[in-house]
């Protein structure tokens, strides 16, 4: 009885580790797009794969669930941490959070967008999802994704105008 048990657990591990060596560098460059904190998107990439892997025989969709967990990840350390609020204050007061780079500052005006616009933007352009896609990451309708993405692309205009 223990041996059968043991192959379906090595055979989990052995899927999740290939899914893991997929994955990796996409989760943490979504945290990263999302906070621009090194530190803080490996931890928000590790906790996504560690309730990942918890239910990973189980999922239909694990990059589906991966993605969820990675932005449900950045809203729950946004809400306990004051690293966002210090780099939206820098952003805000028109100090660049990026000196350099090739965006041309359009990551610095991304970054000055509210949590939920700036997801959506990301999602959008960044991992190119539909509506549907990111309605169901951030738990919204699709309509809903439409008018917060219409919203945040007006600001990025008037601040990329201005």
């Amino acid at each position: 009885m223990h041996a059968g048990r043991s192959i379906i657990v090595t055979q989990t591990i052995d899927g999740f580790d290939a899914f893991y060596a997929e994955q990796r560098d996409r989760a943490v460059e979504l945290a990263w797009v999302l906070t621009h904190d090194r530190s803080l998107c490996e931890d928000v990439a590790h906790d996504a794969f560690a309730a990942v892997y918890a239910r990973f025989d189980g999922l239909a969709d694990p990059v589906r669930y991966l993605r969820r967990a990675v932005v449900n990840g950045v809203y729950d350390r946004s809400r306990r941490t004051s690293r966002e609020r210090r780099r939206l204050r820098l952003v805000s007061s028109g100090e660049t959070a990026v000196l350099a780079g090739p965006t041309g500052g359009v990551a610095d005006i991304v970054a000055a967008l509210p949590l939920k616009q700036r997801t959506v933007v990301v999602l959008r352009f960044w991992g190119g999802l539909t509506d549907g896609e990111i309605a169901e990451v951030m738990s919204m309708r699709p309509s809903s994704v439409r008018s917060m993405l219409s919203r945040a692309m007006a600001r990025l205009r008037l601040e990329i105008s201005a």
